[in-house]
């Protein structure tokens, strides 16, 4: 079984997930689609191809609009993900095994390793980099670096695998508990959506599969490290200890959108020069746009009232960059006082 949680906005890309998991999950085509938004929002007439399990459903009203008050609308989602996995295993006795992944995930391959691996493990995560990105060839200036990671978290919570089991029903109790009120985008505190959590999970919990596969994953942050390329008809990718993997899913996010995601910024991928992944997004968009996604994008998230971070660009952020330079030589200098 496959989960995503998504807002309106994002339901297109929720529809062409579900799609390529569909067309390489023989075994297990079942998706749910967890809508972190007020489904009385969409279109006339509309018909979902996919099942829809709104917050509504499993949040009472009053926390639902408690916690709609503290946060932006990425927070909001990731403050129930916990929540819609565990409803998951709770109404449906017979899904042993499930895939959580965000919208913006398409998968490339089929999926038989991905469960194979919950053959010895209760849940899966997949690390952001695999490698020390401060070898020969890189600057010091590149970003993001290895402390980047460590305020984001290690492990990405846009993919997990679960296996019913009492270890996992005992780790989303203790996630559920940590994050619910604590989803927060606040680097000074330490916290950062559902996934820095996720850095205790192999000390906390028995039986952790953490996947370094390069084929896994791919998303901007990683792509210094990873080769992809077409070889007899099927996108393979090499990394820094696995060679010519078959590419089992893209994370598109910052890629899709650019604003979207922790890396707007990034300086280490030049993509202009990424001819293979300029290739895999325009297929992507194709599968997004056929989901008739200009319906939905002027619709606004229903939880989550606090705005979005906004980006800058520009001079505007070079001037930014410029005054934190600044404060940081003032911090290092003695001035006496006048």
């Amino acid at each position: 079984m496959l989960l995503t949680i998504c807002t309106l906005r994002q339901l297109p890309q929720a529809f062409a997930l579900a799609d390529s998991f569909r067309q390489f999950s023989a075994t297990d085509p079942f998706v749910l689609i967890g809508l972190a938004d007020d489904p009385a929002q969409l279109p006339t007439g509309f018909t979902s191809p996919y099942p829809i399990l709104p917050i509504q459903d499993i949040l009472p009203g009053e926390e639902l609009k408690s916690l709609s008050a503290q946060y932006t609308p990425t927070e909001f989602a990731a403050a129930c993900k916990p929540l819609f996995i565990s409803e998951v295993f709770r109404r449906y006795p017979d899904v042993t095994r499930l895939i959580y992944a965000d919208p913006n995930i398409h998968f490339s391959a089929p999926i038989d390793s991905i469960w194979a691996q919950l053959e010895k493990a209760n849940f899966v995560l997949t690390p952001f980099i695999t490698r020390d990105l401060a070898l020969p060839g890189s600057t010091a200036k590149s970003w993001p670096d290895e402390k980047a990671f460590q305020n984001i978290g290690l492990y990405n919570a846009d993919f997990l695998v679960f296996k019913r089991s009492a270890e996992t029903e005992r780790m989303l109790a203790w996630w559920d508990n940590r994050v619910r009120e604590r989803a927060n985008i606040d680097f000074c505190a330490g916290l950062c959506l559902d996934q820095i959590w996720l850095m205790h999970v192999p000390v906390f919990f028995r039986d952790v599969a953490i996947v370094k596969n390069p084929g896994w994953h791919v998303g901007l942050w990683n792509l210094p490290e990873r080769t992809i390329h077409s070889m007899a008809d099927r996108w393979q990718v090499s990394g820094p200890s696995k060679q010519n993997q078959p590419l089992q899913f893209v994370n598109f996010k910052g890629l899709y959108k650019a604003d979207e995601g922790f890396f707007p910024h990034q300086n280490r991928v030049i993509l202009s020069k990424q001819s293979s992944i300029g290739t895999l997004l325009k297929r992507y968009q194709q599968a997004v746009a056929q989901q008739s996604a200009s319906v939905f994008e002027p619709l606004q998230p229903a939880y989550g009232l606090k705005p979005e971070a906004r980006i800058i660009r520009g001079w505007r952020y070079k001037t930014i960059q410029s005054m934190q330079g600044i404060n940081r030589f003032l911090d290092r200098v003695y001035l006496p006082a006048i």
